[in-house]
């Protein structure tokens, strides 16, 4: 396997798998002058996978022109120096100029795409139910956006908790009646029926429905407050709707009766954000 990156004969194009470490990376990104602008969070999120070598030769190509010029791969040789990892790549050298149109122009495959190949159901809501586990994990309880967690990140989350599967069943289901985010309901439900699976689901099915929920019952609290701010036009906010549910289900299981629903003086953060129990 080559470690070097030199002059093509003019219209030969080559390719080949090279094992790039991380002194080999900070040699090619010095060939990358006119490059788009480095985001940070793939960076992390490329280097994150490679420390804990989930790190998969998936056949994308890092991109060289003729004279030696990086052209595409900036963000992995990046993230290969974060990490300190050594990991194979699929080395394409020989491009010309008038390729870098056609570089990273098609459309980006979302964890989604990626689950409706493996033939898993309700994909949207499962990939957003996996996000959302992923940074509750992590103790990323707002939607601050520091942390973006990747694909390979949440598929290896969906291995070890085949469950959440149920889980985004029913946030799917519930989602179009239920005026909250579906990601909220699957990760409240799968948080929910750790503690009690009978009580999680009959929670989300009266949020739902509100039968027979009294004026002070914290469910009725969480569903009129939610109904009103969609029909006056409003966006339930994804954390802020996390932290209400729980509020709630903390509530109810306690038997307390509520007229509303505080949130934290100052906004909700880390530290003080509420946990099932």
């Amino acid at each position: 396997m080559s470690e070097s990156v030199g002059a093509q004969d003019d219209g030969v194009v080559d390719a080949e798998i090279v094992d790039v470490s991380p002194a080999l990376a900070e040699t090619w990104l010095s060939r990358n002058p006119n490059n788009r602008n480095l985001r940070r969070p793939v960076v992390d999120g490329y280097a994150r996978d490679m420390e804990a070598g989930r790190w998969r030769l998936n056949g994308e190509t890092l991109k060289f022109s003729a004279d030696g010029q990086l052209y595409d791969g900036q963000h992995r040789l990046n993230a290969i120096v974060q990490s300190g990892a050594t990991v194979p790549m699929v080395v394409v050298r020989g491009l010309t100029p008038d390729v870098m149109p056609t570089v990273d122009a098609g459309a980006k495959r979302t964890y989604s795409d990626a689950l409706k190949l493996t033939g898993e159901e309700n994909t949207a809501t499962l990939a957003a139910v996996c996000r959302r586990a992923v940074m509750w994990e992590r103790g990323m309880r707002t939607n601050t956006g520091a942390i973006r967690p990747t694909p390979l990140e949440m598929d290896d989350w969906l291995t070890r908790h085949p469950e959440i599967r149920n889980s985004a069943d029913l946030a799917n289901r519930l989602a179009s009646r239920e005026r909250l985010p579906a990601s909220v309901i699957g990760l409240c439900h799968w948080l929910f029926s750790e503690l009690d699976g009978d009580a999680a689901t009959t929670f989300f099915l009266r949020v739902a429905d509100g039968d027979g929920l009294a004026a002070t019952d914290p469910i009725a609290v969480l569903r009129n407050r939610v109904t009103r701010l969609r029909l006056s036009g409003g966006r339930i906010n994804e954390t802020e709707g996390l932290a209400l549910t729980i509020r709630a289900w903390n509530a109810h299981r306690d038997g307390e009766t509520r007229t509303k629903l505080q949130m934290p003086r100052g906004g909700l953060t880390n530290e003080n954000f509420p946990v099932p129990r």
